[in-house]
This record gives C-alpha cells, structure tokens and sequence, in this order.
C-alpha cells in the first residue's frame, strides 16, 4: 500500500500525519501551514519497511509561507531555509 506522509516545520514547531490518500495529506498539509506566519510543508508518498518507519519515495508537493505569501510546487522544493 502507498501512503502519503505530509509534514510541517515552522521554526522549532513541526507537525505531521500519514494517510492513505494524497488529496487528504495535501489538504492536512496546508491546513497546518496555515497555523504559522512562516513555514515550509511537503507530502512525500512512503511504504512501510519491516524493522523501519518507511521508505521514502517523491515528493508530491512542497510548499512554504512566508508572512502572508503561500506557494506550492510540484515536486521536490524543499529548502534548508525559508
């Protein structure tokens, strides 16, 4: 089964989820990018590993918030900084 893992760090903050849709992760992504002035987020798809978490695979979507200004990308822009 594939899942979709999204995930947001906003300076010390971070929260996440996995599902099993991308429509939802995406969605669950932006919802919790929308708590913080500045941000960044991505939903990865993901399989889970006997004796591991998962194993990662492409990044649908990236996204980042700075101040009032929102872009999401197609694919794999996830910055070390924002």
């Amino acid at each position: 089964m594939v899942l979709a893992v999204w995930e947001v760090e906003a300076g010390k903050c971070g929260v996440g989820g996995v599902t099993d849709n991308r429509a939802v992760a995406h969605r669950e992504m932006i919802r919790a990018l929308d708590d913080f002035s500045q941000g960044r987020g991505r939903v990865r798809l993901a399989w889970l590993v006997p004796g591991s978490a998962y194993r990662y695979g492409e990044t649908v979507v990236t996204a980042h918030r700075n101040d009032r200004a929102f872009v999401a990308f197609a694919g794999d822009a996830w910055e070390t900084t924002f």
